[in-house]
């Protein structure tokens, strides 16, 4: 009697082992999965983006095109000089409450001599720009079509102030109306 309960212990501890065993591969495949799917999930869902941002970023998109590249000028697909401009943080003209609109800004320069017209010029096409964008309420900066008119503002009003050259195109890199 006293083997067959011998026996009966060793039978349950091997179940035991067994199931243990079982347990610890199953979590071990199970990791390997969810790995596996994160690393495959990564490679098929980012970068075929990159690739398409890529060649986004290299063709304006359809009917975007602004006045001198789509009236054929020399300057069509040509990317001039830039001048970095300081950030502008102005309060809007609207009913509803405060709001501010915070926009940072590159030009495109005609040619490398105008940044220098810039430089020197800076208080005069800073204020007309603070000027142009504290006259706006948030409805004209909140929209697609505000923001391309907001950015022909600002191209004029620049220009006025330039003899050596011209801003070609105004370029948004920081647009945030809070």
């Amino acid at each position: 009697m006293a083997e067959e309960h011998n026996e009966a212990k060793e039978e349950e501890k091997t179940g035991k082992d067994k199931s243990s065993s079982l347990i610890i591969i199953l979590i071990a495949v199970f990791a390997l999965i969810l790995v596996g799917g994160g690393v495959a999930g990564y490679f098929f869902l980012m970068a075929p983006k990159d690739k398409v941002q890529a060649s986004q970023a290299q063709q304006p998109p359809a009917g975007q095109m602004d006045a001198s590249m789509a009236a054929g000028s020399d300057n069509a697909g040509f990317s001039g000089p830039m001048k970095q401009m300081d950030s502008f943080i102005v309060n809007l003209t609207d009913a509803q409450g405060t709001r501010y609109l915070k926009v940072v800004m590159q030009l495109e320069m005609s040619n490398e001599i105008l940044g220098a017209e810039i430089d020197r010029k800076t208080p005069q096409i800073r204020d007309e720009i603070i000027m142009l964008l504290s006259s706006k309420a948030f409805d004209d900066v909140s929209s697609i079509a505000g923001k391309r008119a907001l950015k022909r503002g600002i191209l004029n009003s620049v220009n006025k102030y330039l003899a050596t050259g011209r801003v070609l195109r105004v370029y948004f890199s920081d647009f945030v109306v809070q």
